[in-house]
């Protein structure tokens, strides 16, 4: 746990804009983070594994896309496990690259995310 603690905080100072460590660490997030785990019984909402070791509350528009509103919305928030999160993340950064990339970001639903998701995992578990 020491070691994760160690990443994220090295992350939160090397990667992640102030703005964003500002706003994860604000009484408001913490307060609706906390609720969405709850609400989502602390279970991946894409593969269903439950999730223990770290809350990852992940907006479904991302934090630099949404607007000031959606930051906080628990309607554009879910909780998701380490490995989908990362798939997510990373298909993030694939779409964000094409031309019109984040226009097409704001507009991809939790529906659409979890499908592309659950087949991603499917053929990743198939090879």
């Amino acid at each position: 746990m020491a070691i994760k603690a160690n990443k994220s905080k090295e992350y939160d100072k090397l990667q992640r804009d102030p703005e964003a460590v500002a706003f994860y660490h604000s009484k408001q997030w913490q307060a609706v983070r906390d609720y969405v785990y709850a609400r989502d019984l602390a279970t991946c909402q894409v593969c269903g594994n439950v999730v223990t070791n770290r809350k990852i509350i992940d907006h479904i528009v991302s934090l630099k896309l949404c607007t000031a509103k959606q930051a906080l919305d628990s309607s554009n928030l879910w909780t998701l496990c380490y490995r989908c999160h990362f798939r997510k993340t990373k298909l993030e950064k694939l779409i964000s690259a094409k031309q019109g990339g984040d226009n097409i970001l704001r507009h991809l639903d939790r529906q659409w995310w979890t499908k592309v998701l659950r087949e991603k995992k499917e053929v990743t578990n198939n090879e």
